[in-house]
């Protein structure tokens, strides 16, 4: 997170300026993009920097990982910022949803090697996960512990790649984002259950004095 020392250090950002963050790379960065531009409004980018004034408006773009997002608009390092629904669900963190953007729809689902012919989530419940959601993950795989009055599913988290591990033998299934299903296929994975879906979110911090923009 920013501390106080580097919030004041952000080069050319006028303090009564909006704080807006966008992912900085991706397909999430180019569809921001893409809204802002059919909004109106403009900013140049410079090389290397990861903030950027707009023409004409007391907006600071602050470019940013969009799993990052939801944490810096809720501890209202930003105002305003555009991540997915899964990532502030993950994160934890009190804020405003002001809109559905309906670009980046995918799903996050239970995930279990084809081969392995598991069919019931409650056959996973007890077993090893692997995922990049473990907050997600654990407390969706809590109400089935408790239910089987079960050994607790175990929960680990890597950063990426995560349909690997089962072929690797570090889980027996796992959580992850199916938006085609191609790499879940390619992989040797099914979906078992779905646990939820999300989108591009505009959200906000409760408490930023620019809540009219």
């Amino acid at each position: 997170m920013l501390t106080a020392a580097a919030n004041r250090s952000i080069p050319f950002d006028p303090p009564e300026n909006c704080r807006f963050a966008i992912p900085k790379k991706g397909r999430l960065y180019e569809k921001v993009c893409e809204m802002l531009k059919g909004s109106g409004i403009k900013f140049r980018r410079e090389p290397r920097l990861d903030v950027a004034l707009c023409v004409g408006k007391p907006i600071t773009l602050v470019f940013l990982p969009a799993a990052d997002i939801a944490k810096y608009v809720g501890e209202g390092n930003v105002d305003i910022g555009i991540t997915g629904e899964d990532i502030v669900r993950e994160s934890q963190v009190n804020v405003n949803t002001i809109m559905e953007l309906g670009f980046g729809k995918c799903k996050l689902c239970v995930q279990a090697p084809t081969a392995s012919n598991i069919t019931n989530i409650e056959q996973l419940a007890g077993g090893r996960i692997v995922t990049s959601f473990p907050s997600i993950t654990k407390e969706f795989f809590k109400t089935y512990d408790d239910k089987l009055n079960n050994v607790p599913t175990s929960v680990n988290f890597v950063s990426g790649s995560v349909e690997a591990a089962c072929g690797l033998g570090l889980a027996d299934a796992v959580v992850d984002l199916v938006e085609t299903g191609t790499t879940m296929r390619a992989a040797g994975l099914e979906v078992v259950h779905e646990i939820l879906s999300t989108q591009a979110i505009l959200i906000a911090n409760p408490e930023s004095k620019h809540q009219p923009i």
